[in-house]
């Protein structure tokens, strides 16, 4: 790829938040390392704080760095509250040597998903990842004393590695095919009526190889088998991680290679048809593997892992109507409102695992006796999760079902997808609501004391559920004007 090439994708200046977040994780390992005065709990909240300011910028430019950066921005105030967990798993309990590097990872792999939303073309698209997912292998594996973590670690590198040689050899049939790199609908429509089948095939395959990995970080089949386990061992901060902004990350990916086909559609209705097709097949899988895998769950965790495979069904529909304009609004809307209810949720476990030493469901028993206000938020943000009316989380599900009716305009034979979609929704309050039964419906046991609620926590848990009720039910307010 020629310098004219690159510098006719990209300038300097685009990429000033990810060069800021980079700098902003090297100047804390630098200060960790020779200014050792400093206490170790200042540089999560500076940190956050960078991220949150990242976050700024990118919300001019990128949605889906936005997502990345205040998810980041969130989970490194999760940390600073979980840090006596954190310390106890690396260095000793009261010990905090070794923390810092997690708060440096984190910003390292924002930086990835920052740098991927804005990429144009494979390469920056598989270096961006790379940078996200080989952050992740050490952030999964960072409790050393934990064999939990140690386990994680492992399994989402031997499957990270898979998804990445997926990915490579997509890239290499790709450019292959096109002779070119670049992510444009100009190169698939000149493709398309190249009158070789065999380079049409080929780029098929291409593309499919390049969903593929894709498909890894974003949680859906058949590429989710690594979430629960990974979910479970993780460190709940990077676990919230993975959950969101790494899911931000796989579907800014699916943009990417699917965009171009966007305007295609009403051109090359038979050949595009193919790729929505695929896409719904797998959506219909991941909706059934995430939520029905969900029923049996009693680590919290764990139930959030296959939770995060279901809404990642849900938002592969959207993608099934990759001919109408603005679907990637919608994306982005379904996306904020799992950010703000699943980072809730993870808020919740690690305050529960902080002060009961559990993660499991019944670990939250009599919440709703000895902590009222505290699983009201809880309450909310599961809620908004299953999708329960006047909550974020239904009109994003919502959407979700009236993109797919819109797509059927397009392709009618898309209407067998209902089903599963319905299925989806109605397990969900099921498995979402197994948490709300211990909180209101189990009574505390002996010893169990209300929880004492850290500051950050009981901030974040608020404003998640106050944005959850407001953009819930903004749009009736404004109807009802």
């Amino acid at each position: 790829m020629t310098n004219e090439y690159v510098s006719a994708l990209y300038t300097w200046g685009q990429f000033t938040p990810e060069f800021a977040l980079v700098a902003l994780a090297a100047l804390i390992l630098m200060a960790d390392c020779f200014v050792p005065q400093i206490s170790k709990r200042v540089y999560p909240i500076v940190a956050a704080a960078g991220a949150f300011i990242a976050a700024f910028f990118m919300g001019q430019t990128s949605p889906f760095g936005m997502i990345a950066c205040v998810t980041t921005a969130l989970v490194l105030l999760l940390a600073y509250d979980y840090r006596k967990v954190t310390c106890a798993s690396v260095g000793g309990a009261g010990v905090e040597e070794g923390t810092t590097e997690l708060y440096a990872l984190l910003l390292v792999a924002c930086a990835g998903v920052c740098a991927l939303a804005e990429a144009r073309d494979i390469i920056m698209l598989f270096v961006s990842l790379e940078v996200v997912t080989l952050s992740s292998y050490v952030m999964a594996g960072y409790f050393r004393r934990n064999q939990g973590s140690i386990e994680a670690g492992v399994k989402y590198l031997v499957l990270g590695a898979l998804s990445t040689g997926l990915m490579v050899f997509g890239a290499a049939w790709y450019y292959g095919t096109t002779g070119s790199f670049m992510l444009s609908a100009e190169l698939v429509h000149s493709l398309f009526t190249c009158p070789m089948v065999e380079l049409q095939t080929g780029f098929f395959l291409a593309v499919g190889l390049l969903l593929l990995g894709a498909f890894f970080k974003a949680g859906a089949a058949p590429m989710q088998i690594w979430i629960p386990d990974v979910y479970q061992g993780s460190p709940t901060p990077v676990s919230a991680f993975l959950a969101v902004a790494s899911k931000a990350a796989g579907f800014a990916v699916l943009a990417a290679i699917l965009v171009p086909f966007s305007r295609l559609y009403s051109i090359h209705p038979e050949k595009v048809g193919i790729i929505v097709t695929s896409l719904a097949v797998v959506a219909a899988v991941t909706l059934l593997v995430g939520n029905l895998g969900a029923i049996c769950q009693n680590n919290a965790k764990r139930l959030l892992g296959y939770s995060s495979i279901g809404q990642a069904g849900f938002i592969l529909v959207f993608f099934t109507n990759i001919g109408t304009p603005g679907m990637m609004e919608y994306v982005v809307g379904y996306l904020v409102a799992y950010m703000l209810a699943t980072t809730a949720a993870f808020y919740a476990i690690a305050m529960v695992r902080t002060q009961r030493g559990s993660e499991e469901i019944s670990a939250f028993r009599g919440l709703g006796k000895t902590n009222p206000r505290t699983a009201f938020l809880i309450t909310v943000a599961f809620a908004s999760l299953a999708g329960v009316p006047l909550t974020y989380g239904f009109l994003a599900k919502f959407y979700s079902f009236a993109s797919l009716v819109e797509a059927t305009h397009y392709q009618s034979g898309l209407i067998w997808l209902l089903p599963f979609m319905i299925v989806g929704a109605a397990v969900g309050f099921y498995y979402y609501f197994k948490v709300l039964r211990e909180m209101y419906w189990e009574k505390p046991q002996d010893g169990d004391k209300p929880l004492n609620v850290p500051v950050i926590t009981a901030a974040v848990l608020t404003g998640c559920a106050i944005a959850i009720i407001w953009l819930g039910t903004e749009p009736l307010i404004f109807v009802a004007q």
